[in-house]
């Protein structure tokens, strides 16, 4: 075994090799994670999960916190590498954490036993080669986890790669990180419904370079059928930045919305709430860290506009407009009946539920 070097996490010391890496391509331990890590524990917690799957454990850092912080729960690490193995092992005695441990290919544990309250799935890029398995074994009611980290294809940086792993029409945009997290929820909800499958979005949300979603399986064709009604084409000025939801049947007859002659169809995304905002209630009773709580309130009051929010600068950029302060923008909305909300996915971005006109008059 590598040379380890011991890092603490909340209540336990994990160790790893003493350069993070067991390989050149598939990180060891982030610590950047531990947000994802916490969310998940908290997950676990409200939901009150007894047999859980850390479905690639890595150095076991999440499966041992969940054993040390949850009272009678069966914690279950998966990893397929013989090395990580190994730390998995030292990592599981040294913090005396009675956690079973498995040495499966994924996809193959998951046809052998799904049989579980929760589902984590935290990959190295993209999980959707674990997807399908998930969603066709997983029982009624199971939460399911998942971390994608390949934000230049979510984000429609790699247009061709958007369209092979998510078979989504995707571009460049003033609001990537939305596009991203609908795009990865979207192929989620299209990949349940070929098994007759429905999901319910608990908490979604986009920190640093990872997307995460947390959503509970409805075995119900009748679940799976609502769901589909969250899934839109969404046009998209590249002119003035205007965007608007379609139905998927009359997408390609809507007009130029906008009349700037620049549309662009992009998607299918999922257009519905990516957040219960009674489940961002619970979890902001379990989470501890000041960012962590900031994140749950953007959240939360980002639900009830689902258009994609406007990067204020880039806006004003692209329509030559003097950048106003966001509060003076949100004073002159509401006085004209206007809704708007701050997001958690940028700094300068407004949500906001008038059309490109309004805002445009507003910033003037």
């Amino acid at each position: 075994m590598q040379t380890a070097i011991k890092i603490k996490e909340s209540s336990v010391e994990i160790s790893v090799p003493e350069n993070e890496k067991l390989s050149g391509k598939i990180p060891f331990f982030n610590p950047v994670m531990k947000f994802n890590r916490d969310f998940s524990i908290a997950i676990a917690k409200i939901f009150n999960v007894r047999r859980f799957l850390d479905g690639l454990s890595a150095c076991g850092a999440l499966s041992i916190r969940m054993k040390k912080e949850i009272k009678d729960i069966e914690v279950n690490a998966n990893e397929i590498s013989d090395e990580t193995i190994k730390f998995l092992q030292q990592n599981k005695e040294n913090n005396n954490a009675d956690i079973i441990i498995r040495n499966r290919d994924l996809n193959l544990l998951l046809n052998e036993d799904a049989n579980f309250d929760f589902i984590d799935i935290d990959p190295f890029g993209s999980p959707v080669q674990f997807l399908s398995n998930a969603l066709l074994n997983a029982r009624h009611n199971t939460i399911i986890g998942i971390t994608a980290t390949d934000l230049g294809t979510l984000c429609g940086i790699f247009g061709d790669a958007c369209i092979r792993r998510y078979w989504t029409f995707s571009s460049k945009t003033d609001f990537d990180k939305e596009f991203g997290l609908r795009n990865l929820i979207g192929y989620v909800a299209r990949e349940a419904a070929k098994y007759e499958v429905g999901v319910e979005i608990l908490f979604s949300y986009y920190f640093h370079h990872y997307f995460k979603v947390y959503f509970r399986v409805k075995r119900s064709r009748s679940r799976a059928d609502e769901m589909l009604k969250n899934l839109n084409f969404l046009l998209y000025c590249d002119k003035c930045a205007g965007r608007k939801y379609s139905d998927i049947a009359d997408a390609s007859i809507t007009g130029n919305f906008c009349g700037c002659g620049k549309l662009k169809i992009l998607g299918p995304l999922w257009n519905g709430k990516f957040a219960d905002v009674s489940v961002c209630d619970l979890l902001g009773k379990e989470v501890k860290e000041k960012t962590e709580q900031k994140i749950l309130t953007l959240v939360k009051g980002e639900q009830e506009i689902p258009i994609p929010y406007y990067d204020l600068h880039k806006f004003c950029k692209i329509n030559r407009l003097q950048v106003k302060g966001t509060e003076d923008i949100i004073k002159i909305a509401g006085e004209n009946g206007l809704k708007t909300a701050r997001t958690h996915f940028d700094g300068t971005g407004l949500r906001f539920n008038g059309d490109v006109k309004e805002l445009v008059k507003i910033l003037k």
